[in-house]
């Protein structure tokens, strides 16, 4: 989450909101020196104390200043402002409020908090932020979207879907066809590696094609040629929208901005419109028509979609647009694989005992000729934990969440509508919590030949909102780097130290290029 506020950007948001700073200090003026955190608190709601919420007191918390609230102050650390979030516990404690912008935010830093939040009070902190640009990914309206919308019975009835083909509870079909997709998909990433070995190659780019098709063939039953440019685009447009929503921007909590950053917003728009123009041209009008044939012949999610289009009563069929954004939400998604790939071949680079590790665990369990297949993976301890590392040093962050009535987290007041960020940067680098937690040390995870995953390490969230598709980016970033590890030898094409920020899971289109050679 990185808040874009270049130096020549504060002088002009200054300049032109100096007005509108000095309105919001002299209404500041006018009001009560104090209030009550809650004056219209429920006198039946209980905080974790069993104690009425209008008892407890707010979260301690920096002095916010007139409309910018906090969020200058977190300027220092606008690469990873987690890391701010860090410093901040420090002096107020784990549990501590903010202003960012005009909007009340309260920041939770332990296991303890951040479980009260997602699992222990869920319903209660279950709601998104309504920031323009979640709006602006879906329409206008992010309630179209699976991760950004709130919580709601017609978000129910999408999550029970996507989660019988994404999750594979209970569905030994789904999970046989998904393999058979990925592993039909790895001859041809072969071939396109083929063509650049020895040579720096753009390899961010190939991995978004290759992850993007496996979605596609998985869900919609299609798969694309590499070299086709309008599917190029859209692997590009879908990353595009990856790394924005990675990132934080100034005028998600002051929306007053927007008019100074009129080109970025039609930038937005345009991406999403032309994602949403080749799913509807290349996936949905076929499925559609095919379906409407014949609504029982579902081979897949988008045909479970239309099936509910067309065969569903009247209260709880979903039309066209839902379809459409949840084609284009999951899709979206496959680009959480290529930018973890690329993080995981960084850090075992920079750390060639790993790889020499990860190369022998392969070596041992799968050979050098047989096709890895998922069912590796439970024996492949080694490369989960890798996984696993990367995941954590990444620390990318969890969306945020919105409280939908009064309640309280950590024995403080929480009022209604205030935003909550879950600080898992400060869980995964914790030295209270890991072994020398600034070091890439994949063992950490491994105890008596088992794979040792802590409580408090939730790289995909957990709870009701955790990641619907969690389960599909870790096998099929496995099969990636195994079969890539498998055949080749691979280097960095420079020799400098590629950028991998923390607080987020993307990186730049083509952060670094990497050069294969055929293994000996």
């Amino acid at each position: 989450m990185v808040f874009v506020l270049a130096p020549a950007t504060i002088v002009l948001m200054m300049m032109v909101l100096v007005a509108v700073a000095v309105q919001e200090t002299a209404r500041r003026r006018r009001k009560q020196q104090k209030q009550q955190y809650f004056q219209q608190a429920s006198p039946t709601t209980k905080s974790s104390d069993d104690l009425e919420i209008g008892t407890l007191t707010p979260p301690p918390g920096p002095t916010p200043i007139p409309f910018f609230g906090n969020l200058l102050s977190l300027r220092k650390y606008s690469e990873c402002p987690y890391q701010g979030f860090c410093e901040l516990k420090e002096k107020y404690g784990p549990v501590y409020a903010l202003k960012m912008g005009n909007n009340p935010t309260v920041v939770v830093n332990t296991f303890d908090t951040i479980k009260e939040v997602l699992v222990n009070k869920a319903n209660s902190f279950d709601a998104r932020p309504d920031l323009l640009r979640f709006k602006l990914y879906f329409g206008g309206d992010r309630q179209h979207s699976l991760a950004l919308c709130d919580w709601n019975e017609h978000q129910k009835r999408r999550m029970t879907l996507t989660r019988s083909f994404l999750m594979f509870r209970g569905q030994e079909n789904n999970f046989a066809k998904y393999e058979s997709n990925v592993v039909s998909e790895m001859p041809t990433l072969i071939n396109e590696v083929d063509k650049s070995l020895g040579s720096p190659m753009p390899a961010k780019e190939l991995l978004s094609y290759c992850a993007l098709n496996i979605f596609s063939g998985y869900m919609c039953s299609k798969k694309f040629q590499y070299e086709q440019e309008d599917f190029q685009q859209v692997a590009q447009n879908f990353d595009y929208i990856f790394r924005d929503i990675n990132n934080g921007h100034a005028m998600d909590f002051l929306p007053s901005l927007q008019p100074l950053f009129t080109s970025y917003i039609n930038e937005i728009k345009s991406n999403v419109s032309s994602i949403r123009q080749y799913i509807l041209d290349n996936i949905c009008l076929e499925k559609y028509e095919r379906l409407r044939q014949d609504p029982s012949d579902v081979e897949d999610l988008v045909d479970a979609c239309f099936a509910n289009l067309l065969t569903t009563n009247e209260d709880e069929k979903w039309d066209w647009q839902t379809i459409l954004y949840i084609v284009e939400d999951l899709l979206g998604g496959s680009m959480a694989i290529s930018n973890i790939v690329m993080r995981l071949l960084a850090h075992i680079l920079q750390n060639p005992h790993v790889m020499d590790a990860l190369r022998a665990e392969i070596d041992e369990k799968i050979g050098r000729e047989r096709t890895p297949t998922l069912q590796d993976r439970h024996e492949m301890l080694y490369s989960q934990a890798v996984l696993y590392e990367v995941l954590r040093v990444t620390s990318s962050p969890v969306v945020p969440h919105v409280a939908t009535e009064d309640s309280s987290v950590g024995g403080y007041a929480v009022k209604k509508g205030s935003i909550v960020f879950l600080n898992n940067f400060e869980m995964n680098s914790s030295p209270n919590l890991w072994d020398q937690p600034d070091k890439f040390m994949p063992e950490r995870f491994l105890k008596d030949g088992c794979i040792k995953k802590p409580e408090y390490f939730i790289p995909f969230s957990t709870g009701k909102r955790s990641c619907v598709g969690s389960k599909m980016v870790a096998n099929t970033a496995f099969m990636v780097v195994t079969t890539l590890l498998q055949r080749y030898n691979i280097a960095m094409a420079d020799q400098a130290t590629p950028d991998l920020p923390q607080g987020k899971i993307s990186l730049d289109w083509n952060p670094f290029q990497l050069v294969f050679t055929p293994r000996e």
